[in-house]
């Protein structure tokens, strides 16, 4: 970045991303106004998908422009005239997509003939069991349980692989069999979920018998080793765990156990949007457990009412190699979902009477969801608007 005039407005990228503690520092906040510039009007789930950066950051981040000037108060959002000059001096004129125009940058398309797929599992889902935001759980669009069906696909696991699902609560033990039947072909030899939820498993077993599927269930708490019955037995697996870098260990670990040796065995991995240095923790583990990155897309996974992680995750093609071993052999006893490691409060705001309560560890409301159920103590109302970090005593 290029030195500040007297007048400018540059040093305002330090203020805000100190403000908010974010990771990413003022390149983050400055990636922030690049996508206000470019997408203009945008909601902050836009912003979130363009930059890749959490939803509440990306919330608190606007907040802290809206504050100084830089961004209106109209939603969607686009910068104030004193926003777009800051634009200006920083170069981030230029407004282009280079995205894909067919698959928007998420590599897999959805073919047309698949469209039926698409509309009969948003029927399944309707009648599916609730996420559950205590267990890291954000439950997946239709479009992104078939992409990942396509996913498996093109990694040459289907047709005719076994893939080990560690944890469904996105039901694609149910994508992959209602794939398979539009296509008019059988795409898994044996399709095999693990999972601790007996209301996710219930539902996916009364589901596979009304499409006729074949579904190898085990209600098992992960934190324990895997089954032996299912252990050293599939050709791919996939996880989207809890959002943590321990959820990530344990979860792959576990996945480990289920493949059968040797080197080249895929395991998809699907994680949600996480600052810098914590992502920084999960690719340690990935690398730890002798597992090589063979492709990642980003925004490839969509959420429904996901705001933690602005609705959007990354997918990332794992292969084992010659070296490949799960971490955690044993029981594990340690953190594992993300408010069991959350140890800083953040404060959010009643959009409808501006009305401020911390949330986290040790406030009236452990989570964002506690107080949305609860509803504003103030007014009765909401939503409610991220903004900073609490301040530690």
């Amino acid at each position: 970045m290029s030195a500040a005039s007297p007048n400018s407005d540059i040093p305002v990228l330090a203020e805000v991303a100190e403000a908010v503690r974010l990771q990413e520092g003022e390149m983050g906040v400055r990636a922030i106004l690049q996508a206000f510039r470019q997408l203009a009007p945008a909601p902050t789930r836009a912003i979130s998908r363009r930059t890749g950066l959490p939803l509440p950051i990306v919330a608190a981040v606007g907040n802290e422009l809206r504050s100084r000037g830089l961004l209106g108060q109209e939603r969607p959002s686009r910068l104030t005239p004193r926003g777009l000059a800051l634009a200006e001096e920083l170069g981030v004129e230029l407004n282009l997509d280079p995205d894909c125009y067919r698959c928007g940058g998420l590599e897999i398309a959805i073919p047309s003939v698949l469209n039926e797929a698409v509309e009969r599992l948003r029927r399944i889902m309707a009648g599916g069991p609730n996420a559950d935001v205590s267990l890291d759980q954000s439950l997946c669009t239709a479009e992104t349980k078939v992409r990942r069906v396509l996913a498996l696909i093109r990694a040459g696991v289907l047709p005719g692989g076994s893939v080990l699902l560690v944890g469904d609560d996105d039901l694609v033990s149910i994508a992959i069999g209602v794939v398979g039947d539009v296509l008019g072909v059988p795409l898994a030899s044996r399709v095999g979920v693990v999972d601790i939820s007996t209301d996710i498993l219930d539902y996916i077993a009364d589901t596979a018998s009304l499409l006729d599927l074949r579904v190898d269930l085990e209600q098992h708490d992960l934190r324990k080793p895997l089954p032996q019955r299912l252990r050293g037995q599939f050709d791919a697996g996939m996880t989207d765990p809890p959002y943590t870098a321990e959820g990530a260990r344990l979860f792959l670990s576990r996945v480990i156990e289920g493949l059968q040796p040797g080197a080249a065995r895929n395991i998809l991995f699907s994680f949600g949007a996480k600052g810098t240095e914590e992502m920084l923790e999960v690719q340690r583990e990935i690398v730890g457990l002798g597992l090589v990155t063979h492709g990642m897309i980003r925004n490839f996974n969509s959420y429904e009412g996901s705001g933690i992680l602005a609705g959007t995750g990354f997918l990332q093609q794992l292969l084992t190699t010659a070296s490949t071993a799960s971490l955690v052999e044993g029981s594990y006893e340690g953190p594992l979902y993300t408010r069991e490691k959350r140890s800083r409060q953040r404060e959010y705001e009643c959009v409808s009477c501006s009305e401020r309560f911390p949330v986290g560890a040790g406030a009236r409301w452990n989570s964002v969801a506690d107080l949305r159920a609860a509803g504003c103590p103030k007014c009765g109302g909401g939503p409610f608007r991220p903004l900073q970090l609490v301040a530690e005593s």
